[in-house]
């Protein structure tokens, strides 16, 4: 009796997916054409990384570097090293041994009256002083046999762990260049050639299907919706799981079945067919989604089409 009229966006079932590239690059190659059915994962344009492939080489020497500093400290001492330490410890001990011997004669002679106060006090400097300087050798010595200190070890095995973080950050950049699909369906509309510059994600993507400029579109055809902007004003006429129908525009009027699917309760400015911000009209619209169930002879159906909804209002009251 009555009929809610509203203007409908056929879209896939998953909505259209516009897949951009996550940075600004050239592309270098494409892997999928337009009605390519994709799974999800399946990549579909690669950017040139060869910056970030002069990082990753750079950052793997950089490994290798640390990989050689640890296994350095892990195996020191060096047998080499040993011997000039204890050389240097036993030349100490023999100087220290001498004055020593030299101090406890003077000592002696001078009980006697055989030497000066200042002879006496010099000697005893100088077996203070060997006596520091092999102690010093001695240390060195047990230094070089205890090999590298544990907290050495740890900062370069820390090091090294920081250089491969480098290595696994740049492969992510790299593996991130080449895009993939979010999820499966079939490729709609492709803008993108091998050598085309690619600009980053759009921070605000088109309202009406197939308007963007994204390099991939993609959308499920498995089943497709019908998007109707039902006016505000019409909203009270308007009952969950009412029966509607869809026109094609043109030449054949055959009615579309549609099945309701959900109400979005978001009021949004009202758009023409274009979507473009200069038609907004001071007009606001409530989205109702439907599945659209047409019969085997019916008008084929496109994402991003425009028809015409009519959705069942129910009989006047009083009527």
């Amino acid at each position: 009796a009555r009929a809610i009229v509203a203007i409908g966006i056929v879209e896939p079932a998953d909505r259209v997916v516009e897949v951009a590239a996550p940075e600004p690059g050239r592309v270098v190659e494409v892997f999928a054409q337009v009605n390519d059915h994709v799974d999800a994962g399946a990549p579909l344009f690669r950017l040139d990384g060869v910056p970030i492939e002069a990082e990753l080489i750079r950052a793997r020497a950089a490994v290798n570097a640390a990989q050689a500093e640890l296994e350095r400290l892990q195996q020191s001492p060096r047998p080499e090293d040993i011997p000039p330490a204890e050389t240097e410890v036993a030349g100490a001990r023999e100087r220290l041994a001498d004055a020593e011997d030299r101090f406890k004669s003077l000592s002696e002679a001078m009980e006697k009256g055989g030497a000066s106060d200042d002879e006496y006090r010099r000697q005893k400097f100088l077996v203070e002083t060997l006596r520091a300087s092999y102690d010093n050798a001695l240390a060195r010595l047990n230094r070089v046999k205890a090999g590298a200190w544990s907290q050495d070890i740890a900062v370069a095995r820390a090091n090294l762990e920081a250089r491969k973080a480098d290595v696994r950050a740049a492969e992510l950049r790299l593996a991130r260049l080449t895009v993939r699909a979010p999820s499966a369906g079939a490729i709609l509309k492709r803008n993108i050639e091998p050598g085309e510059y690619a600009a980053a994600a759009s921070a605000s993507p088109s309202a009406i299907p197939g308007d963007s400029t994204a390099p991939f579109i993609i959308g499920n055809l498995s089943e497709l919706h019908v998007r109707a902007q039902v006016d505000e004003e019409d909203t009270p006429l308007l009952r969950t799981h009412a029966q509607a129908i869809a026109r094609v525009r043109g030449p054949i009027q055959d009615a579309i079945p549609l099945q309701w699917l959900r109400v979005e309760p978001l009021a949004r400015p009202k758009q023409q067919i274009t979507g473009a911000s200069t038609e907004l009209i001071d007009t606001r619209v409530v989205e109702v989604v439907f599945v659209a169930e047409p019969a085997p002879d019916a008008p084929t159906l496109y994402p991003g089409q425009i028809v015409d909804v009519f959705i069942d209002a129910g009989a006047e009251s009083g009527s």
